[in-house]
């Protein structure tokens, strides 16, 4: 599945314009993005009406105090650049409700500027080297719906997080967790968490709580189990469990009757767990490297299967199972022990054909 830190954020819930516009002299929108500025220009913090600005990729060490005026700025963008710390007079964009300080060596109490935005709903803040976020930021931004914090050194959050109660979005990949942050299980609003690329050892049975989480991404952890309470998770719809240690999962998963991809790529499962063949809506599969020599008959029950994944496995043959996903475009086979692809299954899958097969035999 996707490694992209920022692979499972939805589509930025403030309305962003894509195009220069102007009406009456009045600009609301600059992108001065890649164009190795190496502060910000005079004749942008001039522009009053401004409510969108990006600046990401450039060479801009220091934001200017005349930042204040643009008080009508909703987004911005200042994501790779040389940001060390934060000018006071950012506190008084009072309408800003989207920033990106991503991939800036920001020091932390730098950050402690932003507990004024009151209005901010999206703060991202991807490689920026923090091993700890300033409690006011969660105790006075009671708005943020995303919250990106993937690629820094936390090892937990402020018991304060309890207080973004509108939170949606929270990424926390490639950090230091050890023990999930059970603070999270009491956002009920939370639909994504991305924690891989952590240390994990055990999810909370609290998770249950979250009957509205559509996403959930604990890949490359060292789970062995899973708690029976993920199963009221009802509107899960993606599941990525790659890479951790599990040989099973609970018998209540069967009943997230919403899946559309899931990934178990590198567990030691040996044989596919009989309640994913009730996964009916499944689009992508993934059981790449999970020690399979054979395949359910159940798995025909896949009947919406586009993508499946079942390389550098132990199958020795093409099974008819496969035949029956009419719907499958790709499917990869590499890396087994298949010694001869028989022709009736061949016939089977190439009506309608497979977009893609992998065979490396």
């Amino acid at each position: 599945m996707s490694s992209d830190s920022t692979k499972c954020e939805h589509s930025s819930r403030i309305q962003q314009k894509s195009d220069p516009q102007q009406v009456s002299d009045r600009i609301f929108f600059t992108d001065a993005s890649n164009q190795s500025l190496l502060t910000i220009p005079a004749d942008i913090l001039a522009l009053r009406e401004l409510e969108e600005v990006h600046l990401e990729n450039n060479q801009i060490a220091e934001i200017p105090n005349d930042i204040q005026h643009l008080r009508k700025i909703r987004v911005l963008y200042l994501n790779k650049n040389k940001l060390k710390n934060l000018c006071p007079e950012m506190g008084r964009l009072s309408n800003l409700e989207g920033l990106d300080l991503s991939d800036n060596p920001l020091e932390a109490s730098s950050l402690l500027v932003l507990s004024s935005l009151r209005q901010l709903r999206e703060l991202r803040l991807y490689r920026t080297d923090l091993a700890d976020i300033p409690v006011v930021i969660c105790k006075l931004l009671h708005h943020l719906e995303l919250l990106g914090l993937a690629g820094n050194r936390l090892k937990s959050l402020p018991k304060e997080i309890v207080n973004q109660t509108k939170l949606r979005e929270i990424h926390l990949k490639h950090n230091q967790f050890a023990a999930f942050p059970l603070e999270l299980c009491g956002l009920c609003n939370l639909e994504i968490i991305d924690l891989d690329e952590n240390k994990l050892t055990v999810i909370p049975e609290e998770i249950g709580n979250l009957t509205k989480l559509k996403k959930f991404y604990v890949s490359y952890n060292s789970l062995a189990v899973l708690p029976e309470s993920l199963g009221r998770c009802t509107s899960l719809s993606v599941l990525d469990l790659s890479y951790n240690r599990l040989h099973a999962l609970p018998h209540t998963l069967g009943e997230l009757s919403q899946m559309t991809e899931v990934g178990l790529n590198g567990n030691h499962l040996e044989k596919i767990p009989r309640l994913l063949c009730r996964w009916t809506s499944l689009f992508l599969l993934y059981l790449r490297n999970t020690g399979l020599r054979v395949l359910r008959r159940s798995c025909r029950r896949l009947v919406n299967l586009r993508f499946l994944d079942l390389s550098q496995n132990f199958l020795e043959h093409c099974t008819l199972q496969i035949c029956s996903l009419k719907n499958l475009e790709v499917l990869a086979l590499d890396d087994n022990k298949i010694c001869q692809v028989l022709i009736p299954f061949l016939a089977a899958t190439m009506l309608p054909s497979p977009t893609l097969v992998w065979f490396r035999v």
